[in-house]
């Protein structure tokens, strides 16, 4: 028999926004345009303690944003520490973090929590020490590789606990994972992180233009979009900004 979910409830938070190259999230297209996009992270109040699902941006980050021209609208406010205040949640709370993938705006937040156990893929944890020259700058050793970190490394799909499944979808980075929920009111959410940037990239089945390997990029979103109508999930993209700022409740409880 299915064990019952031990989610309670899960919040969307606010780690700001910033402009990006529509061309890196939308594989072959756009090359020439910007658009401004969302950086959600996620808490999730379960009968074992507080859980993350990324943790946002470091401070250090916002500086380099700004000289990349990419208009950055991140205070401290939207770091992990204010984020999680709003939801009256302290870093002493959080047990476990799951990371989708190690890039900065990802991983950002990890120097908060020195005592909860770390979830990535294995796969993942190995790339970002060593990544290839064309995503490089996009991963901040500073953010991770900390001695005090306590790592579960991950092969591949993983129940985490009854309610929360993490999902390989490797593609935009080799370790990316994705995350299904069971609330136990609403049911399921399918938190695909950057398999889909954008909700374009969910109706077209179209991988991100920022991939390590573009066809698997571009199975996972399929994979994902499968097991969200298998469950009748909702399948949340990585970092659209009308999607956020329009049809999610920012750090409201959903049950």
């Amino acid at each position: 028999m299915r064990e019952k979910s031990k989610v309670k409830k899960m919040f969307v938070l606010d780690g700001g926004s910033f402009f990006y190259e529509v061309g890196m999230m939308k594989y072959g297209k756009d090359l020439d345009k910007h658009q401004r996009i969302f950086t959600p992270f996620y808490a999730f109040d379960t009968e074992e303690g507080w859980i993350l699902y990324d943790t946002g941006w470091p401070p250090e980050a916002v500086p380099l944003l700004e000289a990349m021209g990419l208009k950055p609208e991140i205070s401290e406010d939207n770091n992990t520490i204010g984020q999680l205040k709003k939801i009256g949640v302290s870093p002493g709370d959080v047990v476990k973090i799951i990371i989708s993938h190690l890039h900065v705006d990802h991983a950002g937040g990890l120097q908060y929590f020195p005592d909860a156990q770390v979830c990535v893929q294995k796969d993942e944890y190995s790339y970002a020490l060593h990544p290839n020259s064309f995503q490089a700058l996009a991963y901040f050793s500073s953010t991770f590789n900390m001695p005090h970190i306590k790592w579960n490394l991950l092969e591949g799909d993983e129940v985490i606990m009854p309610g929360l499944c993490v999902l390989l979808a490797n593609g935009h980075t080799p370790g990316l994972q994705g995350l299904i929920v069971e609330l136990p009111e609403s049911g399921y959410y399918l938190l695909g992180a950057d398999s889909a940037y954008l909700t374009e990239n969910i109706a077209e089945n179209l991988p991100p233009g920022s991939s390590w390997n573009p066809i698997l990029a571009q199975y996972a979103v399929k994979r994902f979009k499968t097991l969200a109508a298998m469950l009748g999930a909702r399948y949340f993209p990585g970092h659209d900004y009308d999607f956020f700022t329009k049809e999610v409740n920012i750090a409201q409880a959903y049950t």
